[in-house]
């Protein structure tokens, strides 16, 4: 079974090096949204602040990124279907001192879970949270609860990355501490999958006290690659392929312009399978980066195909503007030489340097 038990528990210029060994996709597919979630036996009058604490901490998916939780309330009983339980619920949580006993097999007829060679293999005789990953949902339908969530009783409040982290799982993040290339507290054995930089401030990161990293014992939220991975995983409605750089420019300068995923730090080879840029048109360049030297004065259309990592094509365009020497002298002269730098992708995502 394909599970992951937890602890008991932006560039200045344009073509830079900002291509690291790249969160972390578990390689088990993701969510189809709206994404259902539900909390198991008496949950909700049971321990309601703790439910509502859960649901407020799992919104922070939905602020950055085009993730939609459903909310069920309790979740429904079963609808057995050939001779097994059927649960519905994408996501069915169980949490501690309610009426469901999260210690040993999972309830369920048929279901699969902690069961090596026919038989409960016990590897879910503690407290110990873990999330299955969105490619299990149908196969353990059978199973009454998909996600196991404790409450941290040595502190006052519940650590909020606790809860980010197991739902990280549910959406199809894996540990950050298991890359390849993680130094805290060294390699791991994961070397796919890497969407973005190495991240110790990530909520899928272990908590290594030795090297100073609390990862998913804090409550710091998501960090800045946690929420550019979960953008990749869930971008918005229609794959518009966002390009960032200058869109005014001088005959015989080089345009310099690429992807915004690329801009924000995503690790290429990975998360895009192919690029395709064009000007008017007329296919130019299948490179990460675009680059073009414009040798006559006028307006083109530039456009980015891109082909991600789970076979999806982001496509977008906008206009460039090449001017005259005098024409650009002019323009300066008018607007000031800082309206032509590249402002940040958060601020205005395509060609940010404010000109029509």
């Amino acid at each position: 079974m394909k599970r992951l038990a937890c602890c008991a528990v932006v560039a200045t210029c344009l073509l830079g090096p900002i291509d690291g060994r790249a969160g972390l996709y578990w390689l088990h597919s993701v969510r189809v949204s709206p994404v259902s979630v539900c909390f198991v036996g008496d949950a909700l009058t049971s321990r309601p602040a703790r439910v509502a604490q859960i649901l407020g901490y799992i919104n922070d998916y939905t602020v950055v990124a085009n993730v939609r939780f459903t909310y069920l309330g309790t979740c429904p009983a079963s609808v057995p279907q050939g001779g097994k339980d059927w649960f519905g619920g994408d996501v069915r949580v169980v949490i501690p001192y309610t009426s469901v006993d999260a210690i040993g097999m999972v309830p369920g007829n048929g279901c699969p879970m902690f069961g090596g060679a026919g038989a409960y293999n016990g590897d879910n005789d503690d407290w110990g949270s873990w999330s299955n990953p969105p490619d299990e949902l149908e196969p353990n339908r059978s199973c009454l609860y998909n996600l196991k969530l404790g409450d941290d009783p040595w502190n006052d409040t519940p650590y909020r990355n606790h809860s980010l982290h197991e739902f990280g799982h549910a959406l199809g993040l894996s540990h950050e501490h298991q890359r390849a290339d993680a130094t805290c507290p060294g390699p791991g054995s994961e070397s796919t999958g890497y969407l973005t930089p190495y991240d110790t401030a990530s909520v899928m990161h272990y908590q290594f006290l030795e090297c100073g990293v609390d990862g998913n014992y804090a409550n710091t939220g998501l960090s800045y690659y946690d929420r550019l991975s979960v953008r990749m995983l869930y971008p918005e409605a229609g794959g518009a392929a966002q390009i960032v750089g200058r869109k005014t420019l001088q005959v015989g300068e080089t345009a310099q312009l690429q992807f915004s995923w690329r801009y924000e730090g995503a690790y290429m080879p990975f998360v895009a399978s192919s690029m395709a840029w064009r000007i008017d048109d007329v296919l130019v360049s299948v490179a990460v980066d675009f680059q073009h030297v414009f040798t006559s004065a006028g307006t083109h259309t530039v456009s980015l195909a891109v082909t991600d990592f789970l076979g999806r094509v982001h496509n977008g365009s906008a206009l460039v503007r090449v001017l005259s020497p005098a024409a650009m002298n002019g323009l300066m002269g008018s607007l000031g030489a800082t309206t032509l730098m590249l402002t940040t992708v958060e601020q205005d995502p395509i060609f940010a340097n404010g000109f029509e």
